[in-house]
């Protein structure tokens, strides 16, 4: 009921704003139509030739590049002696046409020219597009039938040939519509098909903003010779909850670190660069950049993600909502580059609980209008898109993926669709139905106006399309695939990604001078014990238990003479569903001490604790019992009952019932109680720790054990596994949605005295879950941090290298207080 108060009143506000900037009706932006010259004519400033590929290039002198398909009903028209694509049709030369008016103007005109219907269509995100080829399937193309040109490809290990011819063949196929409006093509950080730079958090550990520019800036060419448009990137969240298991996509938990590394790779992102590495602005590799998840989705309480609904809540006992701003406001959005700001916004998933009325109606982000509108819009002024998280119009049950709809579940799907337009939205993520966004309309329409509903769509359909006339799709969505293939995976970029991922490496205990210089090609002999990956029952399939190296032999054997274990023959795991017996966690023969008498050193590889439940299941939830359980940061057992864990969380859904009482009947709110106070953590791979102890018992005093962990979530303990090594390193990322993880080279380079580690870390390493409880979720660095057996705090900005710990400006500049709301700080 409440839900739908505040959506009647937001209904009329739009009435009132909408009459304020309505045009006149007749009054197209950027002026009237320019009679076209004949083709030929005159001083003829362009030339047109076909291309290997099939399509037709168009080069104007001093002018852009044009480009488009011979079987679309494309022509050309020439206007002062230079080339033009008539894109509708109509045999004149409209504002939006003409590649020599800035990119609003262009936007502004054909959002004007467009019905309510083909606006619609643009405010469409589609689902992940897993499979690409020449030959377009059934789906893409009602997808582009119904006006939808916003598609994410999610298809990581495609090659590049076919995604090129993909891609040529999606933008010829748009291209015949009415208004040629070309393919969006965007896509999440990618984890094959191009060269492996390393994850956010993995950047953010060399702290060199140079560097990070850098890897935006080759990200951006490759992926424009994908056909790639928009990058659903970079995750900005401040990692201020170390729990929270999308740490290793963001750039830390330092607000001015973050910061300075979201400037440093969006512009990296949006510019085009000449051979000198000036700035030129928006160009042919230029990707439109959609920062994420406004306005921070790191304050997770307890640490549960927000893709379950059990996770759904940002929580402030600190009082630094506005701190969780700053990656966003004074990074994203204001850059040093050409650009000037990050194009997109993607709108987080969670509700922000505070005091009542501090952040306005408990919705998710994008239906909220005091985060979209009085928030981004207005305080801030970013007047560019702003696009859902996907699902988010969804209903929490029935589908393949949980829907998101949270704090509006009680309305219909165009009703959501419609409050998220009017807080300020203007794209549904992974909605491919545009009858949804129709009914939207229908609605407001009912409610409010026609014009006020028509003046809203245009104003969603000119920031669009502003994006698309930003990256100069409209005058060339091709790609030329000799050229793609020739610079994706090029020797040189990956070259560059792979001195980034050596860059990225952080030591954090190096006795004795463990690691040290080694130029010997001698090939030392190591022990490398196997890993226990445990059986996972997940949304996209289930993932089989096993013993397995944590590197593949073939790598090692580059590096070692390699000892490891073996698993057992008989297996004693339960049975699968054909009978045959899975592996348990005994059915490993690890490698017998007269076997390890001779290893040079031991190396165990291993990841940090990984928590039962998945991406979208949710962590810190017990499904089995259906109870709230801690997430822990240590491999063994851990129960929840300390002085500093809440017996009563801070966010919970809110339940009405209608009870019967003495003055009729009466509603009653009751709020769900999220506390996990004395239950106990599920951590799935605690049989690492005995990994590393095993190496540590088994081996000779000489042989020391190395510990590279490979983190794909964030922080982690240290106290289970520091004391029995010699040395460890530690490498960021891998975890759905953060890209890439530490390369193994890249890695054992290191370990084997290779390469000289540099990295500092970007996030702090707590000293027990003491520590990690008595924290506050929106605090940045407010842990209690790990020191080592060396005197070592494994604090934020600390790092090895083979001379020790490093002092050098990046620790001096950063290694400063953090930077927080000091008029809210410790408030509970």
């Amino acid at each position: 009921m409440k839900n739908r108060i505040k959506f009647l009143t937001l209904l009329l506000v739009l009435v009132l704003t909408s009459l304020i900037v309505m045009a006149c009706e007749n009054d197209e932006a950027g002026g009237d139509p320019i009679e076209p010259e004949e083709v030929g004519s005159g001083d003829v400033k362009w030339d047109e030739e076909e291309t290997e590929d099939g399509y037709m290039i168009v080069t104007n002198e001093d002018g852009e590049t044009l480009a488009y398909s011979k079987d679309s009903d494309v022509e050309l028209i020439q206007v002062d002696g230079y080339a033009f694509k008539d894109l509708n049709n109509n045999g004149v030369l409209d504002p939006y046409e003409d590649w020599r008016l800035e990119d609003s103007v262009r936007a502004e005109n054909l959002a004007s020219l467009l019905e309510v219907e083909d606006i619609a269509g643009l405010m469409l995100y589609s689902s992940h597009v897993m499979s690409v080829s020449e030959e377009l399937e059934e789906e893409q193309i009602s997808f582009l039938d119904v006006g939808g040109r916003a598609v994410l490809n999610a298809a990581n290990e495609a090659s590049t040939t076919d995604t090129v011819k993909w891609n040529n063949a999606m933008q010829a196929y748009a291209e015949g519509s009415d208004f040629g409006i070309p393919v969006m093509m965007s896509s999440d950080p990618r984890t094959g098909g191009v060269s492996s730079i390393p994850s956010n958090l993995g950047l953010a550990s060399t702290f060199d903003q140079e560097l990070v520019q850098d890897m935006g800036n080759l990200t951006s060419i490759e992926y424009r010779l994908l056909g790639i448009g928009t990058l659903l990137g970079p995750q900005i969240d401040l990692a201020s909850e170390p729990r929270w298991n999308r740490v290793s996509g963001t750039f830390g938990g330092d607000p001015a670190l973050s910061r300075d590394l979201t400037s440093s790779f969006v512009n990296g992102v949006q510019s085009t660069f000449d051979e000198s590495g000036d700035d030129l602005g928006w160009g042919p590799q230029s990707l439109s950049a959609m920062i994420k998840h406004w306005p921070g989705d790191g304050a997770a309480e307890g640490g549960r993600e927000s893709h379950s609904a059990r996770g759904n809540g940002a929580v402030y006992p600190g009082g630094q909502f506005d701190t969780h701003l700053i990656p966003f406001v004074d990074g994203g959005f204001n850059l040093e580059g050409s650009t000037e700001s990050a194009t997109s916004v993607m709108a987080s998933y969670s509700i922000a609980f505070g005091e009542e009325d501090d952040f306005g109606e408990s919705v998710g982000s994008a239906f909220s209008e005091y985060k979209i509108n009085n928030l981004l819009r207005e305080q801030y002024g970013f007047d560019g898109v702003v696009t859902t998280d996907w699902s988010v119009l969804d209903d929490v049950e029935g589908g393949f993926l949980p829907g998101k709809p949270y704090g509006v579940s009680d309305l219909t799907k165009e009703e959501r669709a419609l409050k998220a337009i009017l807080a300020g939205t203007d794209q549904f993520g992974g909605l491919d139905d545009r009858d949804v966004v129709m009914g939207a309309y229908e609605v407001g329409v009912e409610e409010l106006d026609e014009e006020a509903m028509t003046s809203r769509f245009e104003e969603s359909g000119a920031r669009i399309l502003k994006g698309y006339f930003n990256i100069g799709i409209f005058e060339n969505s091709y790609v030329d695939l000799a050229e793609a293939e020739a610079t994706v995976l090029s020797e040189e970029f990956q070259d560059q990604a792979y001195d980034a991922q050596l860059k990225s490496v952080v030591m954090l205990k190096n006795s004795n001078n463990t690691i040290s210089s080694n130029d010997s090609d001698e090939k030392p002999t190591v022990y490398v014990p196997k890993i226990y990956a445990p059986f996972q029952d997940l949304i996209f399939g289930p993932e089989a238990a096993e013993w397995k190296l944590p590197v593949e032999l073939d790598v090692l054997e580059e590096y070692y003479n390699v000892v490891t274990d073996t698993q057992a023959e008989t297996l004693t795991g339960p049975e699968d569903e054909e009978g045959n017996p899975t592996v348990a966690v005994e059915d490993i023969v690890r490698a017998t001490p007269e076997e390890l008498e001779s290893v040079d050193y031991s190396l165990a590889i291993i990841r940090d604790p990984m928590n039962l439940g998945g991406y979208h299941e949710g962590m810190g939830w017990d499904p089995e019992n259906e109870e709230f359980i801690p997430i822990s940061l240590q491999y063994g057992e851990y129960t929840a009952d300390s002085e500093h864990v809440r017996e009563e969380s801070i966010s919970g859904d809110i339940t009405i019932t209608e009870e019967a009482s003495g003055y009729g009947v009466e509603e009653v709110e009751e709020k769900e109680n999220r506390s996990y106070f004395g239950q106990q953590a599920q951590v799935l791979n605690y049989e690492d720790v005995n990994t590393v102890k095993y190496a540590a018992e088994n081996t000779s005093e000489n042989a020391p054990v190395i510990v590279a962990v490979k983190a794909q979530h964030g922080p982690m303990i240290f106290s289970e596994i520091e004391p029995y090594a010699d040395s460890i390193l530690m490498g960021f990322g891998g975890f759905t949605g953060s890209g890439n993880g530490v390369d193994d080279r890249a890695l054992l380079d290191v370990v084997s005295g290779k390469s000289e580690p540099s990295a500092l870390l970007p996030i702090q390493m707590p000293a027990d879950m003491l520590a990690v409880e008595a924290q506050l979720e929106d605090v940045p660095r407010d842990l209690e941090v790990y020191v080592d057996s060396e005197g070592n705090s494994y604090d934020f900005t600390f790092g090895l290298d083979w001379s020790g710990v490093i002092q050098d400006d990046r620790v001096e500049k950063y290694n400063v207080p953090a930077l927080v709301d000091p008029e809210n700080q410790g408030n509970e």
